[in-house]
């Protein structure tokens, strides 16, 4: 009796369009704060993933899940987030003009700064970078400046009442 065992399937051109090549990502529990600066795109601490794509046409679908709370100045309502490829700026054109921009605001629990009640936001992007290098993607937020609480309220008690959380960040290469 024999065995055939084979890593990949591809059709006779090669790749299947709209197949999933690969998945990376990068799952962050650690609770964190980080000062921003008004209008200054900020990378929030931990939340990078790094991926090699197989073909230099291939889409990388990024999504993100960011749970945490705004103090020191900062407000939710004024506030975008985004992602970074490399160095490289992705989402809604206008960076550097007075309007925030970006691809998705988070989500406002209350207002005010009740220092515990979190803040959260999910966002997605298609991108194309055409190359076959490595590329680190990283999640970033621009706002009116102040501090933003990492996978944990202002308050940090160790009581109900002040959640702690996780956040995600996935690239997934889909052949195309």
């Amino acid at each position: 009796m024999s065995t055939l065992r084979v890593d990949t399937i591809a059709n006779t051109a090669g790749v299947t369009n709209n197949r999933v090549l690969q998945i990376q990502s990068t799952q962050v529990s650690t609770r964190t704060s980080q000062t921003t600066t008004t209008s200054v795109l900020a990378e929030i601490t931990g939340m990078s993933v790094s991926i090699t794509p197989l073909f230099s046409n291939s889409k990388i679908l990024l999504q993100a899940q960011w749970m945490g709370e705004f103090g020191g100045g900062m407000d939710p309502y004024n506030s975008m987030f985004s992602f970074k490829r490399n160095d490289t700026y992705l989402g809604s054109p206008d960076e550097g003009d007075s309007r925030l921009y970006g691809i998705m605001p988070p989500a406002i629990n209350l207002t005010g700064n009740e220092a515990s009640t979190p803040e959260l936001s999910f966002l997605m992007y298609m991108d194309t970078p055409s190359t076959t290098s490595a590329i680190t993607y990283k999640l970033s937020i621009v706002g009116n400046g102040g501090t933003v609480y990492n996978n944990r309220t202002v308050t940090d008690g160790n009581t109900v009442g002040y959640e702690r959380g996780m956040s995600m960040i996935t690239a997934t290469e889909i052949a195309q």
